[in-house]
């Protein structure tokens, strides 16, 4: 016995590089794929476009301040310090002529590096490789995300907090894992306010400290982002709101974004058929949901809760503070119908209600294989079904490269000029860039 126990030890030590050398590269090769991937559902004007908080507020700033500091400036009542952090970035290390193909790979390696931490998190729920990459996939392949959503710093935030359920449910098993599920919680909620929402989850498990670092992250950028909104309060005046509108979006920027995929489609819909294919397109996720609650372990129906919970919350949090007549679908007419859009509201409800099909593999993983194979194969048609939207809030330009090559022979043609104002998407936006750095 002695013998073999000396024979068994090396094979043990010699795991643990074994396991090391093969996880770095694989890493590295699945953050490289997943950018590239995420980078090509954006058209080539869409990823030179400079699209709105991106230009006129986040990159004007990092030309105008060079601080680091600035990063926790306030814009709109709460900090954003995730795009400030990354434009800063771009402006220190990138030329000029390029900061809007920096600005767009560098926003879907962000969203690649988001859905790699879904991926570590959702370990949570499963050890099934395939239902992780399921969900993780939401997050570059969910069919709203490159109208608007994907390839800029502006809308980050969204994708973070889609991320932080998945933080708060995670056990961290290292002080290692701890530190960096704490860094990535705080640095969520310094970028989107409404992280607040999940303190909630904070009941689930409540006295297990291996969830703890999470929580406390989530916990200092709250605190921080309240006191920001309490001392420089947002200036955007807010309407009063239909209460039916609100309901009503939440379907067609959520299950109907997901099964029909485009604005146009969804409208079409209802001009031909009325309210019928709205009720179809969210009837699988309702029954989805409330097979999950019947069938489901405690873990499984806190998983389910949370994402509806999340998916109505966003929408109807955005709606609110947003209200306008763009959002008052109750009251559409054919006119309103034909300017319907999808857009950045519509990301995150799709993505949590998306998350509930994975969910059902993982309910069915041992009872019924062919079950959990046929909702993933399922689950990847919807996904590839819609990965090149048909129409982009950034396609039409203006190129950033094209603007900057004209400000630069203004510039140099007038020597006494000192800025010149840089267009960007949508049209009104633009950034003035000094002309000492457009000179040679």
């Amino acid at each position: 016995m002695k013998s073999s126990d000396r024979n068994v030890v090396p094979m043990k030590i010699n795991v643990v590089p074994m396991k090391i050398g093969w996880i770095i590269p694989s890493t590295f090769g699945a953050v490289l794929a997943g950018t590239l991937v995420a980078f090509g559902r954006l058209s080539p004007t869409a990823q030179g476009t400079i699209w709105a908080e991106d230009g006129a507020v986040f990159l004007q700033d990092a030309l105008s301040r060079r601080g680091l500091l600035d990063v926790f400036a306030p814009y709109q009542g709460y900090l954003h310090v995730v795009p400030r952090a990354m434009t800063k970035f771009v402006v220190r290390f990138f030329s000029i002529d390029d900061f809007a193909i920096a600005v767009s790979s560098l926003s879907c390696l962000l969203i690649t590096l988001i859905a790699l931490m879904v991926f570590h998190c959702s370990r949570a729920l499963t050890t099934n490789v395939l239902i992780r990459l399921a969900w993780a996939s939401i997050t570059i392949f969910v069919a709203p995300g490159a109208l608007e959503t994907q390839g800029n710093f502006a809308n980050i935030h969204w994708y973070l907090l889609w991320l932080v359920p998945w933080l708060l449910i995670k056990p961290t098993q290292s002080k290692y894992e701890g530190f960096l599920l704490f860094v990535v919680a705080a640095l969520a909620s310094l970028t989107e306010i409404l992280t607040v929402m999940f303190v909630p989850l904070f009941l689930y498990r409540f006295k297990d400290k291996a969830l703890l670092p999470a929580r406390l992250g989530l916990l200092v950028g709250i605190t921080c982002q309240i006191i920001t909104t309490l001392s420089y309060p947002r200036s955007a005046p807010f309407a009063p709101v239909n209460v039916a509108s609100v309901a009503e979006g939440w379907f067609l920027n959520s299950s109907s974004a997901v099964i029909f995929g485009t604005s146009r489609q969804i409208s079409r819909n209802i001009l031909n058929f009325g309210v019928l294919p709205v009720v179809l397109a969210a009837l699988p996720f309702f029954l989805a949901f409330l097979y999950l609650l019947l069938k489901g372990s405690m873990r499984i129906r806190v998983a389910a809760l949370s994402f509806v919970a999340a998916s109505v919350g966003v929408w109807t949090a955005a709606a609110v503070f947003n209200f306008s007549d763009t959002f008052d679908y109750s009251e559409f007419g054919v006119t309103q119908w034909g300017a319907f859009l999808l857009g950045r509201y519509s990301t995150v409800p799709s993505m949590f209600l998306l998350a509930l099909v994975p969910l059902l593999a993982v309910l069915w993983e041992k009872t019924s294989p062919k079950a959990t194979t046929g909702v993933l194969a399922a689950f990847l048609v919807l996904q590839c079904l819609y990965f090149f939207p048909s129409s982009a809030f950034r396609q039409e330009g203006p190129l950033w490269a094209t603007g900057v090559a004209t400000a630069r022979v203004a510039c140099i043609a007038d020597p006494g000029m000192t800025e010149y104002p840089i267009g960007t998407a949508p049209g009104a936006w633009k950034v003035q860039v000094h002309c000492n750095d457009l000179r040679p």
